[in-house]
């Protein structure tokens, strides 16, 4: 949690000390807002048993896992995509006092946020090594705030818009996941916490305007995500112990929205 909200926060004042300053606010500093449906694959979420009664000259009992246990095959819900963009392109305009090369206006930064809700719907699943089945249900949701590098060309230009009113793209770059999950199993199973993760995204623009533009786009996001509690749980549940839950998630969101040029 600490590691992500640390990265999160010096990626934001990097962020706000470039666009404050007036040689880069004269880019194409833009904002935008946009929805749609995320999709993620199937999960095998690990359950890690961590050994809280070792003497304390042995090892951190924080870091010996004694037992892990995998929940194979778990599904996850489609969810509505909630988000907002802000970000800038480059011009060849003076920074600090140096003058930029022409190909510099293909570049950009982002910063995306967005929200959704994280869900495994009620399902029976096989929990191994123990071969035992089990039944998982999750509450939950996730805010994701993605910092992509950004490359643009651009078609059908004209005096108006000058790189071109139609503009593929292509963004990469870390992202901040913070979930907040409840789960039905044990006897308070939930947490809050924050993770690194990737983004890549790629889609079209469409200036309707030289202030406006239409966007559609396709994002990947690679998350894993822990939760940290103290619980009893499957076959190890004769005392309270601590235990991570560790889970990959691969979400695939499709994004219609909105862009505002400054």
């Amino acid at each position: 949690m600490r590691k992500g909200c640390l990265f999160l926060a010096v990626m934001l004042v990097v962020m706000a000390e470039m666009i404050l300053l007036p040689s880069w606010a004269q880019s194409e500093f833009y904002v935008g807002a946009y929805l749609g449906p995320s999709f993620a694959s199937s999960i095998d979420p690990d359950f890690e048993f961590h050994d809280k009664n070792l003497p304390p000259e042995q090892i951190d009992p924080n870091r010996f896992v004694f037992a892990t246990r995998t929940a194979r095959g778990v599904s996850v819900d489609p969810a509505l995509l909630l988000g907002g963009k802000i970000g800038y392109w480059f011009t060849q305009k003076s920074i600090f006092g140096l003058q930029m090369p022409s190909w510099l206006k293909y570049f950009g930064f982002e910063v995306d946020v967005s929200y959704q809700s994280l869900r495994w719907p009620r399902q029976e699943v096989t929990i191994e090594p123990i071969n035992t089945r089990q039944v998982l249900e999750m509450d939950g949701s996730a805010i994701t705030v993605a910092f992509l590098f950004l490359a643009r060309y651009g078609f059908y230009r004209d005096a108006d818009v000058p790189l071109g009113r139609l503009q593929p793209y292509v963004g990469i770059g870390p992202a901040v996941v913070i979930t907040s999950t409840k789960l039905n199993i044990g006897t308070d199973f939930r947490s809050t916490e924050g993770d690194l993760g990737l983004a890549v995204e790629t889609g079209l623009r469409y200036m309707i305007h030289p202030k406006f533009s239409l966007n559609a786009a396709f994002r990947y996001r690679y998350l894993p995500t822990h939760v940290d509690v103290d619980d009893r749980i499957f076959d190890l549940g004769q005392k309270s112990r601590y235990i991570a839950m560790r889970t990959t998630y691969q979400m695939f969101d499709l994004m219609f929205g909105v862009a505002y040029y400054f």
